[in-house]
């Protein structure tokens, strides 16, 4: 009996560490909270500064396919010209696109995201097709 007593005690003494109030659940909820829109933040900041060094890749490389297309004449020159014509407004919103994905927040982030990485799709899709369409015409 004694020992059974001795447990209760025990047991009374340990209790107040296990208990859990509702302050502290704010608390680890507000902790939990924090840190999915610190994630959250990153993965947008990392997404962005991915999607800056694209463009200024696709940048030089338009700026290339410019001075291919310079030593074109007559109808190849033309035609290189609209594809880089093409390129560059594509370009132009992605980059539009760009500066409304930093403002963009929750939701709004995911969906920007997912737009602007199908508009990176169709523009490397795009440039694929002028560099080969030079390559051919050499």
């Amino acid at each position: 009996m004694k020992s059974v007593f001795a447990l209760f005690i025990a047991l009374a003494a340990f209790q107040p560490s296990f208990a859990t109030t509702s302050e502290d659940v704010k608390q680890k909820t507000s902790e939990a909270a924090a840190s999915a829109v610190n994630y959250t933040k990153a993965q947008q900041e990392a997404f962005q500064k991915e999607m800056e060094a694209k463009l200024a890749e696709m940048k030089k490389e338009i700026a290339e396919l410019k001075k291919s297309a310079a030593a074109k004449t007559g109808e190849a020159k033309n035609e290189m010209n609209q594809q880089i014509n093409s390129l560059e407004k594509k370009q132009d919103g992605m980059t539009k696109d760009l500066a409304q994905l930093k403002k963009s927040s929750g939701k709004a982030w995911g969906h920007m995201k997912d737009g602007m990485s199908k508009a990176w799709d169709s523009i490397t899709d795009s440039y694929s097709k002028a560099k080969a369409e030079y390559a051919e015409q050499k």
